[in-house]
């Protein structure tokens, strides 16, 4: 019997590859929740640590292979990967449970014959132990020892240096923390019956310090006490430092952590506008606020890349526009395999059109707060820039809050949250005061 966990795993990893699903929702879905608890961890280990590692995964096997890797049916290289994962990685896995599960799963997927050759490269790879070899990985170029795409480590080696641009990649296969934080209604984090320790960084942030296993990203539909969202993520509203009564439009709010917080910091008196595109996101978005107490904001259908459906300006907008995500790689390592460069300028296209209209809706001496959760120059500095020459009633404004956002700033006052050198996503942000 094929073991439930590995059946899913190879069901997720497909999904990612053939239909570019996104591994973090895959992995709260329905199917995982029937998993028992030790199975979800499993799965969990072995769909995350596949994608972080593919590169170095794929030069192995494609020294094993008698055909050329590129030319084997992808159903084919998504077992072998995992089951080199599990081979190389993992303990106390069992080689004939995992082999026998892959050639199981290839005859019942794949067709007969298929089935064969995965047998001959597991059969190959218990004989001969490949990763053991010293040498295999240090005469591997420098992408493959980086687990990144040759066209992102040559971005990150020009731009940081090689040495640093491999402690960063390397840093991004370690595995997030699981930050959260409590919904309105909540008294506290001793009602979460789990421990938390308090964020250093983050205003009203907690990070879960063991494991919170069955709940969807959002924690929403299974506690109404907290909702799962990331700690540079719960940052970003926090640097608007909005006074009580402020009226605000968050302009690209799905799924609505940002929106939640952003209620709470203008008060019963104020109120937050939250938008989206997509009548899927806006469900799931009034689901959430709902479910977390929030009062005080309204939700509705709009296109930021549009002129806004507003008749009156607001004291402060954020533009948490669409991106790359190249800036939560940890915690959804597909995005460096789907992501293309030559994608970067039509995103840029749609972020420069978003921030120009929402500027539109600022008060004069309001603010305008940009971010991504990208750490690439064309999403962030560049959009800035641009922005700044053809709109000269605005200007940067250097964040005062929340306490010790100082670290995070460099000199030209803009926002980053590299990844590197703390557990959380990489967010970029930049805060603009109109003053004409």
């Amino acid at each position: 019997m094929i073991s439930p966990a590995r059946a899913l795993c190879y069901k997720i990893l497909k999904n990612v590859e053939l239909r570019r699903a996104f591994s973090d929702e895959a992995l709260n879905s329905d199917a995982m929740r029937q998993l028992e608890i030790r199975d979800r961890h499993l799965t969990t280990e072995i769909v995350y640590g596949t994608l972080r590692w593919q590169a170095s995964l794929d030069y192995i096997l494609s020294g094993v292979c008698s055909r050329p890797w590129s030319a084997v049916e992808p159903g084919a290289r998504i077992l072998l990967r995992m089951s080199l994962y599990q081979m190389w990685r993992m303990d106390r896995i069992p080689t004939y449970a995992l082999v026998n599960d892959a050639v199981d799963l290839a005859k019942i997927d794949l067709g007969k014959g298929i089935d064969g050759f995965v047998n001959g490269i597991c059969r190959k790879l218990v004989r001969t132990h490949p990763w053991k070899k010293k040498t295999i990985l240090q005469q591997a170029p420098d992408s493959v020892r980086a687990s990144l795409p040759e066209w992102l480590w040559k971005r990150w080696s020009a731009r940081f240096g090689k040495k640093a641009a491999m402690e960063y990649a390397l840093s991004l296969n370690s595995l997030p923390q699981q930050a959260l934080r409590l919904a309105a209604g909540c008294l506290g984090p001793e009602r979460l019956g789990f421990p938390v320790k308090a964020s250093e960084w983050v205003p009203g942030a907690y990070i879960a310090t063991s494991a919170i296993s069955g709940l969807k990203q959002d924690g929403s539909l299974e506690s109404a006490e907290f909702q799962i969202q990331d700690e540079a993520s719960q940052l970003i509203p926090h640097l608007l430092n909005p006074l009580p009564g402020w009226k605000i439009w968050d302009a690209c709010a799905a799924p609505g952590g940002k929106s939640a917080i952003l209620s709470m910091l203008c008060g019963k008196t104020g109120y937050v506008v939250a938008s989206d595109l997509k009548k899927m996101r806006i469900r799931r978005m009034r689901r959430l606020l709902k479910n977390g107490g929030t009062v005080n904001t309204h939700v509705l259908m709009a296109d930021a890349s549009r002129p806004a459906p507003f008749l009156k300006s607001f004291d402060a907008v954020l533009a948490d526009v669409p991106c790359s995500g190249l800036g939560t790689m940890r915690r959804n390592p597909e995005i460096k395999w789907q992501f293309r460069p030559e994608s970067f300028a039509g995103l840029q296209e749609v972020q420069r059109g978003i921030l120009h209209n929402t500027a539109q809706m600022v008060r004069i001496g309001g603010r305008l707060l940009y971010s991504t959760c990208s750490t690439e120059p064309e999403e962030n500095e560049q959009v800035i820039q641009s922005f700044l020459e053809t709109h000269s009633g605005f200007r940067i404004m250097r964040p005062d809050f929340p306490p010790g956002i100082e670290r995070w700033i460099n000199r030209d006052q803009m926002v980053r949250t590299f990844p590197d050198n703390h557990l959380w996503d990489g967010f970029f942000a930049a805060l603009l005061t109109r003053h004409s």
